[in-house]
This record gives C-alpha cells, structure tokens and sequence, in this order.
C-alpha cells in the first residue's frame, strides 16, 4: 500500500495456500406443470412446505365409486397426466434437499402440446435451466404423459389394423354395391320397368350369398348390395317416382360404401381395440408426443455439463429396449420403470361419481347423507396407488447417498419409502437382460422388491455399460465431481503469470483436494501415490508453443472406487487332517 496520511493500519497476510471446494453433487431440477407460481423461472426450493406454498398442490383426480353387496369399489376413469406434485413428495421422503423447479405451465395447459408454437413446453423449461449453474440432476416427472404405454402401442396397432380392413373392405363393399347399382341402371336403360329393375337387382344379390355369417368379407358385400336394392325399391314405391329416381337411387346408395368402418369396427375384437384407442390417446397424439419426448431428451443430453440426465434413455437405445420387449419381458414397456406408491390422493368430493348408494350421485351428497358410506368410500380412494415413475425417488435417493457417505458411494441396495412395489416384478434371469447387454451396453438399473427386504434399487450402472472406464453410476459422477470442483477453483488463475511459480501452486490446491477424497475413501490405494497424481508444467504436459499461446495445461489421474457388483463366495472341502 502507499501510505500518505499518518496513522496505525492493518494488513491481512493470506499464508494458506488456494483450495478446491467441493460442488454440489445432487441437486436436481423438477421441470413440469404446477398448479400456480411464477412459470418459466427457476425457483430454488428445499422443502416439501415451501413447494405447496409457492406451486400449490396435486391436480385433482377423478374418481368413480360404487357399493354393491356390502363391497366398496374405487376406480379411476382417467389419470392425470400432472405428475409434480407427486414426484416431490417422493424426492423428499427419499432423502432429498435443495432442489429447483422450473414451471412451464399450470393444470389448464395440456401436457400433450408439445409443438414449437407454444412457449408452455418441456423443452423451454430446459433451455431456461442451462443459465443455472447449480442443478447438476434433470428430472421431467411429467413425462409420463408424454411416452405411450403398452395399452396404447396396442390400442393404435389395432386402430391401424382396422383401418387397413376399412381400406379393404371399402374396396370389395364398393365392388359389390356397384355391380348391383350398375344392373339396376342396365336394366331400365334397356327398357326394363321399375319392378323389373328391381327383380333383376334382387337376381344380383343372390351372386352374393352369405354362407358364413362369421365372414366379414361376405357380410359387408351383401350388406352393400342390399343397400342399394333397398334404395331401389323405396325410390320405386315413392307416389313420384321416375326412372331417374331410382337410377340415382341406386348410385347413390352404391357411393356411401366407399367406406365401411362403421360395418368394420361391429367385429368383436376390432371394435373392442378401437373402442380402447379411442378411449385412451389418438394417434397423433401418440405420434407427437413421443416426437415431443425424443426432442427433450436430444435437448437433456447436450447439456454435457451436468451429471445425469435422469429418466432418458434417448433414440439409440430403443433397439435394445425392442430386443429386451422380444423376449417377452414387460418390465419398463412404457418406457420407465414405474414404481406403485402409497401417496394419498387429492380428489373434488362433488366431482367423485358414487353408484348403489340409494339415487345419491357424488361423494358430496354422500357426506351430508350417510358418514358411514362417505368414510367408506374416502377409504377406498385412498387406497388406491399412485403409478409414479422412478425418476424422482432416484433423485432423493442420490442426494441421500451424498450427503450420508459421498458421490463415490453407489446409489444402490437402498429402500425406497413410499413405494408398494414396482409395477413389474422381475427375476435375476430377466435381469440379466438389463444389467449386461453384450451387444449395445445399455445398462438398465433395475428396482426390485425382495422378500423381507422391501423394494431395492437393484443397479448402479451407466448407459455406457461397456465401458471399463465408465459403467459405473457412482465413478461417473466422482469425476464429474472432481472436474466441476478443480474447474471453479483454477478460475482464479486465469490471467496469471504461466510460470513455475503458478504451476507449483496449482498443482498443490489440486492434490490437497484430492488427498482429502482419497482419506475419505474416494480413491483407491494404500498411499496418495498410488491413488492419484497431478501433473504440470513445461516438457510434461505443456510444450514451449503452448506457454506461448498462454495454455496451462493439467493433467490429473484417479484411480477411483467401483463397487463390488458381483460378490462371489467360494466353499470347497477342507481335507481331514492326521
């Protein structure tokens, strides 16, 4: 300092070296629908209370209840497709902390609407998150909603099926009604009366006997060719009927069966498959939708800073996931493994439908008439499972992990609170097609319940399975640590002198760092040597020609934990001594 005025002053000497802190390892980022808050903006949360306060609550569900022979009954026409609210509940009660969420809209908007045209979508959320630098887990519970289950891949196959049996049918209804509305037509050009005209359609349709009822093809020919001598003969019975008339008549009836879907989608198993897919999700839905999923997981993995992408499997894995469907497995057919929770419901009591309660119609009218019923059925609702996604409790489980051992502790052989069961059971055999895939690596991580243990996440492997270097969730994410950390920390150094001086004290800040991780049990090895190394410095990692394009370069090596996947015991008989 260059002291001018007289006095005392004091001078603060900075003796310690530069450090590495450590970043934060899980804090994920929830991007969906809310029921209110502010939309389009990253807020930071960090308990269950402080989301209510700030996005509110569940989307009603709605609800159907009906009492018959002393049996209470509760089942859910529709499920919502907003699934925030229950995807908190599990973060939390699995171990999670701070957390953001980033809302792109609110219950009135549709979660289907994923097109380029509207600022309320997933992807949007996801271009906002990328100017945060803290989340390092992305979490989409809505999208759910977005990827069709098994119920509807089948319901939209039966749908194109039907419409392909339309297509033919059209084709032969069509070829029928227009040979008979061609001889009608035939036989007045010739001269024929009206009735002779009509006695030669009826002649016509015998050429179109049904002899097997159960035969669709027949059916709708000879309905056809009914139709049009039908349509003759009312055009001949009219008080002003003309030769014109019935000539029209005929044509006419011969042109509306140039589609027969109505007469199609009457077969039983088509009709009852159509009847679902159009209960259940349109076609185009489906195809957008899913198109919608695909282009937010593309967006997700661009986003290379952070650590994982939770729930996204991406395009390249859908040859793998068709291999693992082929060999009848129906674990994760929609896409996600889901898990069956406990969470209760939240439900509008005059929304509620109730059936057999003597003429009263909704729970509403059901409290104020019978409290026992009312409790019955409230019982009933509640008991009911929500089906949630697993993406959630994973991001609880990690921030669990983390904070209680560390980010080299692999998520994995934890319970899960709130959880009934995974919607699909599966057996070491089956898992043994989504741990190792010989041919694509695209580990699946399994979360299975085990007698008298509860349900475990039962995995802890990276898409990347393949891999020496990278199969493992818990080794990924240590690097990912370590890489984040030493990043911030050498920003100071920016600037500074590229000289030996500079060189020395980085290369201590990063070893200091890492001998920390390495007593903590992150790195293995008996000693530091063996555990790591951090290199710098001209003739080892910079040449002269970079010193003179101002580069520094670091070089760092860590022989990080894996965990012990397979345990195996071996027993062999010890020989009888003398």
């Amino acid at each position: 300092m260059n002291y001018k005025t007289p006095g005392v002053y004091v001078e603060e000497l900075a003796k310690f070296p530069p450090s590495v802190a450590q970043v934060e390892t899980a804090i994920p980022a929830f991007i969906g629908y809310t029921a209110e808050g502010e939309q389009m903006k990253p807020t930071r949360i960090s308990s269950m209370m402080e989301y209510e306060a700030l996005f509110g609550k569940v989307n009603p569900e709605v609800f159907a209840v009906a009492f018959k022979d002393d049996v209470v009954t509760a089942t859910q026409p529709k499920v919502s497709d907003y699934k925030m609210y229950y995807a908190m509940q599990m973060y939390f009660a699995n171990g999670g902390g701070p957390c953001y969420i980033v809302a792109v809209g609110n219950y009135s908007d549709d979660v289907l609407v994923q097109s380029t045209t509207t600022n309320k979508t997933l992807l949007k959320g996801l271009e906002l998150l990328k100017k945060e630098d803290e989340p390092t887990l992305i979490v989409f519970p809505d999208l759910q909603g977005l990827v069709p289950t098994a119920a509807d891949v089948a319901a939209a196959e039966a749908a194109i099926l039907v419409a392909e049996v339309n297509e033919d049918l059209a084709t032969k209804a069509k070829a029928a009604a227009g040979a008979v509305s061609a001889a009608v037509t035939t036989a007045i050009d010739g001269g024929d009366d009206i009735l002779a005209a009509i006695d030669a359609a009826v002649l016509k349709l015998d050429t179109y006997p049904v002899t097997n009822p159960a035969n669709l093809d027949q059916v709708v020919e000879n309905q056809a060719a009914k139709a049009v001598v039908v349509a003759t003969q009312v055009a001949a019975d009219a008080a002003n009927a003309t030769v014109g008339t019935v000539k029209i008549a005929a044509q006419t009836a011969a042109a509306v069966f140039t589609t027969v879907s109505t007469t199609a989608t009457n077969t039983a198993t088509a009709s009852a498959a159509y009847a679902e897919y159009l209960a259940d999700i349109d076609a185009t839905d489906i195809t957008t939708a899913y198109s919608a999923y695909n282009s937010a997981l593309n967006q997700a993995e661009l986003m290379k800073d952070r650590f994982v992408i939770m729930d996204v499997l991406g395009d390249d894995t859908a040859i793998f996931r068709e291999k693992v469907t082929a060999k009848g497995l129906n674990y994760g057919a929609a896409y996600h493994p889901k898990l069956k929770t406990v969470l209760s419901y939240s439900f509008d009591e005059a929304d509620v439908l109730v059936t057999g309660t003597f003429g009263i119609s909704t729970l509403a009218g059901l409290k104020s008439t019978n409290s026992d019923f009312y409790n019955q059925a409230k019982k009933a609702i509640e008991s009911k499972s929500v089906v949630l996604g697993a993406s959630s409790s994973m991001a609880g489980v990690y921030a669990k992990v983390d904070s209680t051992s560390g980010v080299f502790k692999s998520p994995a052989n934890l319970g899960l609170n709130y959880v009934v069961a995974p919607t699909e059971k599966i057996s070491d055999r089956q898992q043994d097609l989504l741990n190792v895939d010989a041919a694509s690596g695209k580990s699946i991580n399994a979360i299975r319940t085990f007698t008298g243990k509860g349900t475990l996440v039962w995995g802890a492997r990276t898409l990347d399975g393949n891999s020496n270097e990278w199969r493992y969730i818990s080794v990924r994410r240590f690097f990912n640590m370590v890489e984040e950390s030493v990043k911030k920390a050498t920003e100071r150094f920016v600037f500074e002198p590229n000289t030996a001086n500079t060189w020395i004290r980085v290369q201590t800040m990063i070893e200091n760092f890492l001998n920390q991780q390495w007593q903590d049990g992150a790195l293995a090895g008996s000693k530091p040597e063996e555990a790591y190394y951090v290199s710098v410095g001209l003739n080892k990692t910079m040449s002269a020609q970079d010193i003179l394009e101002g580069k520094m370069v670091i070089e760092i090596g860590m022989a990080a934990v894996r965990p012990a996947e397979f345990i195996v015991l071996r027993f062999s008989h010890k020989l009888q001594e003398a």
